[in-house]
This record gives C-alpha cells, sequence and structure tokens, in this order.
C-alpha cells in the first residue's frame, strides 16, 4: 500500500471512529437511562464498529511500510488479515443476537421495557449515521482499492439492519405483538452472519493467494509488444492495489541482450500502464523459435498508443530511440 493511499484510508477510518463512536454513545446511554436492553446491545454492537475502525488504523499503518528483509513483497495482507478481524465480530454479533433471542424464549432474559417516543428518536438518529457512514466507507473503498474499508462498510451495513430489525421489533412489542421481538432477532442474526461469512470468505481468498488477474487479459497486452513472439506461465497474486504479476515471454532469435532488454521493460510497462493496482512484474525472457511470428521492432502499431505512462515514455518513443540506435 503506498503512503499516500494509507493516508487516504486513514483519514477515512478517522472519520468513521468519530460518528461510530458517538452513535454507540447514544444508544448505549439510552439503553442504560431507559433500562431498554435491546437498545443497550444495539449500541455494543455499534460499539464493535469502533473497535473495527482502530485495528483498521493500525493494521492499514503496518501494510503501508516498505518492503524489508523480511517482508521482500511488502506488508500488504495485514490489510486483509485485519478485514478478515471484522468478518469474525461479525459472526460475534450475529451470535450474540441468537443468544439474546434464546433467552427471551426461555424466559431467563430480564422483562421487556417500555418503549417511549425517546427510543425511537435516539435509533432513528443514529440509523441516518450509519447509513451515512456506510456509504461513505463503500465510496472510499472502490476508490481506494482497500479491502478493509469494504469489509468495513458491510460490518456497519450490518448494523443498519440491526437497528432496523430493533425499530420494527420496537413498535411491534409497543403495539402488544411480543413475539415480534423473536423473530426479527432471528432474522437479523441471519442477515448478520451472511455478511461476516462473506466477508471472510472475501478476504481469505485473498490470503490464499488467489489469481487476481485473468491470464488472457495479460497475453492480450503482451503479444502486441514488439518483439514478442508469445508469452506462458502467466501468474498474479495480492490484493486490490498491490498485484504481483509474473510471467514468461519469448522474444525474436535475432535479438542481442540489449534489445531483448528494452523488450522485456517494454512488457513491464504495457501490464503496469494497462492493469490498475500492478505492484511489481517479473518478467523471464526466452528466445523464440525461428518460424514463430512476432510484430517486427520498428513496426508502428496503434496499439502501442494504449500503453503511455508519464514515466517511463510511450512504446512509439522507444521504439524510435530503438531505431534511432540502430
Amino acid at each position: 500500500m503506498s503512503a499516500h493511499r494509507a493516508r487516504a484510508v486513514r483519514t477515512v477510518l478517522w472519520w468513521t471512529l468519530a460518528l461510530n463512536l458517538a452513535v454507540a454513545a447514544g444508544k448505549i446511554g439510552y439503553g442504560y437511562f431507559s433500562d431498554a436492553l435491546a437498545i443497550r446491545a444495539d449500541g455494543f454492537h455499534s460499539l464493535t464498529d469502533a473497535a473495527n475502525n482502530i485495528i483498521g488504523l493500525v493494521s492499514v499503518s503496518l501494510a503501508s511500510q516498505p518492503p524489508d528483509r523480511e517482508h521482500p513483497y511488502g506488508h500488504h495482507r495485514f490489510e486483509a488479515l485485519a478485514a478478515g478481524l471484522v468478518g469474525a465480530s461479525l459472526l460475534a454479533i450475529a451470535f450474540d443476537v441468537i443468544r439474546g433471542a434464546a433467552e427471551r424464549l426461555t424466559g431467563t432474559a430480564p422483562a421487556l421495557p417500555r418503549i417511549d417516543a425517546a427510543a425511537f428518536v435516539v435509533l432513528i438518529v443514529t440509523l441516518v449515521v450509519n447509513v451515512a457512514v456506510a456509504r461513505y466507507e463503500r465510496r472510499e473503498a472502490k476508490r481506494l482499492a482497500s479491502s478493509f474499508l469494504e469489509s468495513d462498510a458491510a460490518h456497519t451495513h450490518a448494523d443498519v439492519i440491526v437497528t432496523v430489525g430493533v425499530i420494527v421489533a420496537a413498535a411491534m412489542v409497543k403495539l402488544g405483538y411480543i413475539v415480534a421481538d423473536l423473530v426479527a432477532a432471528i432474522a437479523v442474526a441471519g442477515f448478520v452472519a451472511w455478511a461476516g461469512v462473506s466477508v471472510l470468505w472475501r478476504n481469505l481468498v485473498l490470503l490464499a493467494d488467489t489469481a487476481q488477474i485473468d491470464p488472457a487479459r495479460v497475453e492480450g497486452l503482451v503479444l502486441r509488444v514488439p518483439g514478442v513472439a508469445s508469452t506462458h506461465k502467466i501468474r498474479s497474486r495480492g490484493a486490490p492495489g498491490a498485484v504481483f504479476v509474473d510471467l514468461h515471454i519469448q522474444v525474436a532469435p535475432q535479438l542481442d541482450v540489449m534489445q531483448a532488454h528494452r523488450v522485456t521493460h517494454s512488457v513491464i510497462d504495457a501490464i503496469k500502464d494497462n492493469i490498475e493496482g500492478v505492484a511489481d512484474v517479473v518478467v523471464h525472457t526466452e528466445p523464440a523459435m525461428p518460424d514463430q511470428p512476432y510484430i517486427p521492432l520498428l513496426e508502428r502499431t496503434r496499439v502501442s498508443q494504449d500503453y503511455t505512462s508519464p514515466r517511463h515514455g510511450s512504446c512509439r518513443s522507444r521504439q524510435r530511440r530503438l531505431k534511432n540506435n540502430g
């Protein structure tokens, strides 16, 4: 994770931490004041969002550290690991809701509180805040390609569903339908558990080195580079914003070492300039068979304009340099 991206993610997390603490304080404070157990429990559920924000701040700081001797590929997986902890916390919330419903069903839970207008004011205000936070995090997660922000947005969205369930249950209880409390609790727990499993699966996939880029997409780019006859053994791994690619290419057999080196760098530029989030590309260069077709080094193609980079220059300009050097 780059330093700029890490700062942007941390800014989002600081804002959401402040809002989540305010939401949790409102629910917990009213829950204790009115002895409303459901609202108090919902407040503690919201408090897990603040805890997850703190986990995120720590993990993003670790993930943004540059590669070192012990971590030559960087520290990007810390972000996926923290996101997995968010998924685990969602499952913990689902278990807590189910346990509360079971206690209510067996009669071991305290009596239901009296619901007044203030309960609905607290719940609706905190609901609006949670909706805004979830949308903000989801938008920033896409912009910054952050797996943790995406997972935390799912967590906050689950809290929105929990709060909606509490509001519906409170209204039904006030109307005298006590069983609605149990039905809402079970439905909410099921949704939250599904969100937790989804978050865990999404981040376990990243930790398991699942391919991040379709090899056919890489092959299409590489074969358009002048001098390349074929490519194979295309592999990718990593996480959004920090993808590592390695591949083999076969180049025109008559090329000398310097020319083959330039073709190799053109391949690296083509991949980095056209596929977002690629952090590094490792290319193993081999000679092609004499009869294998390839785009001649001096042929100018419209495709070469597709991978123009302000850092490395366009493929067209590299071809001009090759021609001038003979």
